[in-house]
């Protein structure tokens, strides 16, 4: 899904999709006046809605789920740098000036990245910026290893762990999406509904409002959804206040 919104922008693919939708239903219409086999399909036409709401509803619940998940990880990544800034005040100077200089340009970096993630090459840019700062702070604290206290040691080499682990789980999140199959069976089932509800053998007429509406409703539904899932692409975008400002206080508290 992430290749082909690289290739398509998000627009052009829902037009796309309201032409697909509008196609579907003229083949059910022009078959319903051609071959009229199928007798009564309000059933049928019933099942493939209920099954199309179910999976719209399941996927929703998935992308809601990810996106509680990416805002949550926001506010663990800020208590984290936090509990790491604090703690790094137990290290010698000129160590811990150093230090905590390195851990504010590393919540500027996160900041730009996640601002940035809609594109790429920024976005790796900034990913390893990111890297590097951490191997530098790793390295910084190793080397006053031996001139540090064991507590004060395991409790600066905890919160730094921490401060690591959360940021795999940020990049691990984001990348943490609903599987392709679920939108393709959505698709699927979408064009498919459309096929069943333009079949109307004794319709005369188009249904020309109904058919504006269903295409229009049930594309604007399947892009809120992609929306919602693609962290790197939209305008449903995690906020990142925790974070900035735990910027503005570190940088007025240095």
């Amino acid at each position: 899904m992430l290749r082909i919104l690289d290739v398509i922008p998000v627009k052009l693919l829902a037009l796309i999709m309201m032409g697909l939708l509008f196609l579907c239903l003229e083949i059910g219409y022009r078959l319903s006046h051609r071959k009229q086999g199928l007798g009564d399909v309000s059933a049928l036409q019933a099942s493939v809605l209920g099954l199309v709401a179910l999976l719209l509803a399941f996927s929703f619940s998935m992308a809601e789920e990810r996106y509680s998940l990416r805002r949550s990880l926001v506010v663990k990544d800020s208590n984290a740098i936090s509990t790491l800034y604090l703690r790094i005040g137990f290290l010698p100077e000129p160590s811990r000036g150093q230090m905590r200089a390195s851990l504010r340009r590393y919540i500027d970096v996160v900041l730009e990245g996640h601002e940035a993630a809609n594109e790429p090459a920024l976005f790796a840019k900034k990913f390893q910026e990111a890297e590097s700062l951490q191997a530098g702070l790793w390295s910084r604290l190793e080397a006053l290893a031996p001139q540090v206290q064991a507590p004060v040691l395991l409790l600066v080499t905890q919160a730094m762990n921490d401060v690591f682990d959360v940021g795999d789980e940020r990049v691990a999140a984001a990348h943490n999406l609903i599987p392709t199959s679920i939108f393709v069976l959505l698709l699927v089932g979408m064009l498919g509904s459309g096929v069943l509800l333009g079949y109307q053998p004794e319709a005369r007429v188009r249904g020309s409002l109904s058919w504006f509406l269903f295409v229009v409703i049930l594309t604007a539904v399947m892009f809120t959804l992609l929306d919602l899932d693609l962290p790197t692409q939209g305008r449903i975008r995690v906020d990142q206040q925790p974070l900035r400002s735990l910027q503005e206080q570190l940088r007025t508290h240095p």
